[in-house]
């Protein structure tokens, strides 16, 4: 389980992009999202329009799933994680933490941080954008052991509890 838990925290804290799948309850929708990973609970951080369709779907039904995938590593080139979870929006009174979570670790170079910066004001109110918390439920990770034997593209659950400490 060890290596599982390693490959799973190298996504996390490397992987900026996450593919978040949603539904109005009739049809699905995908949308690539830039995310910051939080631990204990694991939940995956990001912003996006109120107007979006994914936005939409998450107020009407807040269950979700989605991936986190990184080509160009080391060794078999590349790696990819598959979650389910709660998504909601942050409220106004965690939304100056969440706020600066998400730039601290989006940004950590302050100058690249300070163009990037998007005022407070504009995640609640009448402001055009929201905050997103997705709490994780599940995970999967690529079976990239069963991939090199036998070809089968399959998925291996990894415990996520064991994700919750960076």
């Amino acid at each position: 389980m060890k290596p599982l838990v390693e490959r799973s925290q190298h996504l996390l804290d490397n992987a900026r992009f996450m593919t978040l799948a949603t539904s109005d309850g009739a049809s699905p929708w995908a949308s690539t999202v830039n995310f910051v990973a939080l631990r204990a609970p694991l939940r995956l951080l990001f912003y996006s329009l109120r107007s979006a369709r994914h936005s939409r779907h998450v107020e009407r039904h807040p269950v979700v799933s989605g991936s986190i995938y990184m080509t160009g590593l080391p060794g078999f080139g590349l790696d990819g994680a598959q979650f389910t979870g709660f998504c909601q929006t942050v409220d106004r009174d965690s939304l100056t933490e969440y706020h600066r979570l998400y730039y601290e670790l989006n940004f950590p170079d302050d100058a690249i941080r300070r163009e990037w910066l998007l005022p407070k004001e504009e995640f609640h109110g009448n402001g055009p954008r929201r905050f997103y918390v997705v709490e994780v439920r599940q995970w999967w990770l690529l079976d990239i052991d069963r991939w090199l034997q036998d070809k089968h593209d399959q998925r291996i659950a990894v415990p996520v509890r064991a994700l919750a400490a960076p």
